[in-house]
């Protein structure tokens, strides 16, 4: 069997064990496959800030868990009381050595959750800023790529669950199709940038599927992902399928 027909295969057993499409709303949880702290190398800062936005006539206390990575990354407590129709604000430090991690919100009303990406240079200028909602669990997440050996495209996968195995297919414009598979154990996170796993080509139109496998674990995930253009970023709005 090709490679192209492994990858329509994997993709057509993907998508019948999946159910339907969801949007972002107000939950008591909420997951940020990434959370990124800390200096650089080259002396770069990186923060992660939470906005917690209550949205119901109670007043909300969340707690922050973080994943990979310590809460004493936070310049604030992780527990947090937001009043209705109000809001609040939690930021790392960024002082200590770059790490990563992924973060999970609990919260005792619905609140609606975002968290912004920070990046300056030594000196302090600003390079770059982005900010993600919370993640919904997926069994299949559809990213939009353009190809031109300049843009990188980077994904962060979160497994708040038990051990699963997701499958990342890459379909380009001129027909050709990857497959790279990626076992998750429980709690944790993977990180990488597209072109790391794939030879990426450098023309074209392409899109990333991730999929859990079938029979691989519990049947969801978390996903988001960033692109990547001489230094400044943005996030990548993905087709979701719950």
């Amino acid at each position: 069997m090709t490679s192209t027909l492994k990858a329509t295969f994997l993709l057509a057993i993907i998508f019948l064990t999946a159910s339907f499409a969801q949007a972002q709303s107000g939950d008591l949880t909420h997951i940020f496959p990434q959370f990124v702290d800390g200096v650089g190398g080259d002396g770069s800062v990186w923060t992660s800030r939470f906005v917690i936005s209550s949205i119901g006539g109670l007043p909300a206390t969340c707690n922050i868990s973080l994943f990979g990575i310590g809460l004493e990354r936070l310049g604030a407590s992780a527990s947090v009381s937001v009043q209705p129709r109000s809001w609040q604000a939690i930021s790392s430090r960024g002082q200590d050595i770059l790490a990563t991690g992924y973060a999970r919100l609990d919260c005792s009303q619905p609140v609606f959750a975002s968290l912004t990406y920070s990046l300056q240079s030594g000196n302090g200028t600003p390079i770059g800023i982005a900010t993600v909602p919370g993640a919904p669990p997926v069994s299949v997440a559809m990213f939009p790529m353009v190809l031109n050996g300049r843009y990188r495209y980077g994904i962060a996968i979160a497994n708040d669950n038990d051990a699963i195995q997701v499958v990342l297919l890459l379909f380009d414009s001129g027909a050709t199709s990857l497959v790279y598979t990626v076992q998750l154990q429980p709690r944790s996170q993977y990180v990488t940038f597209v072109d790391e796993i794939f030879n990426v080509p450098p023309v074209g139109l392409g899109t990333l599927t991730i999929g859990a496998v079938p029979g691989g674990g519990p049947g969801n995930f978390h996903i988001e992902a960033l692109l990547l253009d001489q230094g400044g970023f943005t996030n990548v709005v993905p087709a979701i399928i719950r």
